[in-house]
């Protein structure tokens, strides 16, 4: 590929195409639409030429944000789309302006009345947002010279790369602030350049990875969801790069990225509502099945019940449970509820659930029978947070480590170290699982020791918990907790105020009540104890 060749790939990339566009009209929407759970939703793309829809011609046309919108109105749960956010040529500092502009721009999508619309009303109103942003701002960094070989500053390209990360956290921020239950899908970006050398692929692909890496960093603590496209364009790179002198995607390669999100959606949107379906068991063979009607109710006949893909009974609306029987213990069942109205047209979107049915109570550990804390203990071990001895015993009155501490609230958050060296040198008689997950904590804030030390045997304190659990729920979510009032206890005065914003989150957060206007601080805290807190901790962060 030639040097001029080549510069026109990266010049098309960036440019800014002037050209105006009437909003796309929805099309007549059919008189009787399918039973449904879901309430439509409005859909708003945001980002550079990918978004927008740019061609291999360099023309304005269907991009993967249509192609998207389309398949969410096919399937009935779309009640309008607008891309007119998306630009060619965007970085991540255009969005960021855009939004500290509040911009209006043109619409152009499905389903609105109005021409145009802000972006701030638009991301307050939206129930899903695509992004993709970042390639704009790394690309003009790595330029090729006559033979096709890149060449690039490594601190300039690094530079951009780290803004791209940073930038996307800031966008995300804004999105946040505006709308906390927005729901978030960021593309990945793919190799741009299939028809460089063989030699030259290794780098580029690179690249995409390091680009790919900023942006997921900069999703870190969010509820956002990575949309890796890179694999599936590798899979036929010159059907969806047609143009060699572009980088911009085929119709083919557009709606192969559609695919992506769709798959990503149907696996991880909260389509429904978490008590729309549940099911009950009875005994050891039965369940009842109980669901909420469907938003319309008017025309539907019946409710269709299947296990797997059989179905097993139906019943006349507006009954909402039914009962299934001859099932077995310990057997994991996939059920699926379908609504169908009068004229016979069925739900598209049915509510399904996994279900197992325990074998039937069974005694986890002996020595906790008449204790306090029994229901939360199983409850924490059938989570897998905690664990008993092999006698079958929990022995809750004994004192947690703070190995033990650590390492139980490291695996209930799936954290993983940062770093291949160990931090403390008092390890040393430990299992490397004990390590890592000590290493974890400490790469991720959580913990801290003392010259060096992590001091493992030591029973954890009850302050010393409550720090750490109030560090992991910034990790988990990105924010920190902060209570709105000072705890009631009168013994932890003394200690730093840090310590006293955790002890009071916990109070807030009803994880830890004291006793008798005491928290006893300085008492280690027991494995019961231990449970209660962290139990109740974890279902904190999970709302």
């Amino acid at each position: 590929m030639t040097k001029k060749s080549i510069s026109y790939v990266l010049m098309a990339f960036v440019l800014v195409l002037q050209i105006a566009v009437m909003p796309l009209q929805a099309s007549a929407a059919d008189t009787e639409k399918a039973p449904t759970w879901i309430t439509p939703i409005n859909y708003l793309a945001l980002g550079d030429s990918l978004a927008a829809g740019v061609t291999p011609n360099n023309e304005l046309g269907k991009g993967y944000t249509d192609f998207l919108a389309e398949e969410l109105a096919k399937s009935e749960v779309l009640q309008a789309s607008n891309k007119g956010f998306s630009y060619p040529g965007y970085k991540t500092d255009d969005v960021l302006k855009d939004f500290e502009m509040d911009v209006t721009k043109p619409i152009v999508g499905i389903g609105h009345s109005d021409k145009t619309a802000t972006l701030h009303q638009s991301v307050k109103e939206a129930h899903l947002i695509t992004l993709t942003i970042g390639a704009n701002d790394v690309l003009p960094k790595f330029t090729f010279d006559d033979k096709g070989t890149p060449q690039f500053n490594s601190e300039e390209l690094q530079a951009a790369i780290m803004k791209v990360g940073m930038n996307t956290q800031k966008i995300l921020a804004k999105i946040y602030q505006l709308n906390p239950s927005a729901q978030v899908y960021i593309m990945g970006y793919y190799n741009p350049f299939p028809y460089l050398s063989p030699q030259n692929q290794p780098l580029v692909n690179q690249l995409v990875v390091m680009l790919n890496d900023a942006i997921k960093k900069g999703m870190t603590g969010t509820t956002a969801q990575f949309v890796d496209t890179s694999k599936e364009i590798a899979e036929d790179p010159y059907t969806y790069l047609p143009n060699p002198e572009n980088i911009h995607l085929s119709q083919a390669g557009y709606k192969v990225v559609m695919e992506a999100f769709h798959k990503s959606l149907m696996e991880n949107y909260s389509w429904f509502a978490k008590d729309t379906l549940t099911v009950t068991a009875k005994d050891e063979t039965t369940v009842e099945l109980n669901w909420k009607p469907v938003i319309d109710t008017g025309m539907i006949s019946t409710y269709q019940i299947f296990n797997e893909d059989k179905m097993v009974g139906e019943v006349l609306s507006p009954v909402l449970s039914y009962e299934i029987t001859d099932l077995e213990p310990n057997k994991e069942y996939h059920f699926s509820v379908q609504a169908v109205n009068q004229n016979g047209k069925k739900s598209m979107q049915n509510l399904t659930t996994n279900y197992t049915i325990d074998k039937g109570p069974t005694v986890m550990f002996t020595d906790i029978t008449d204790h306090w804390a029994k229901d939360v203990i199983e409850m924490a071990a059938m989570k897998g947070i905690v664990s008993g001895y092999s006698d079958h015993t929990f022995r809750p009155e004994k004192s947690l480590t703070r190995a033990q501490a650590t390492s139980i609230i490291v695996r209930a958050l799936d954290l993983e170290p940062k770093s291949t060296k160990w931090t403390f040198t008092d390890l040393a008689d430990y299992a490397d699982s004990t390590k890592t997950d000590i290493q974890a904590a400490y790469d991720h804030g959580l913990v801290s020791g003392v010259n060096g030390h992590f001091m493992p045997n030591k029973p954890i304190t009850r302050a010393q918990l409550a720090l750490v659990l109030s560090r992991a729920y910034e990790v988990a979510t990105g924010k920190p907790f902060t209570p709105t009032v000072a705890a009631p206890f009168t013994d932890i005065k003394k200690f730093s105020k840090d310590t006293q914003w955790a002890i009071a989150g916990l109070y807030q957060l009803n994880i830890a009540t004291g006793d008798n206007g005491q928290f006893m601080p300085n008492h280690s805290t027991t494995r019961a104890h231990a449970a209660k807190m962290i139990v109740n901790s974890m279902e904190a962060i999970a709302q």
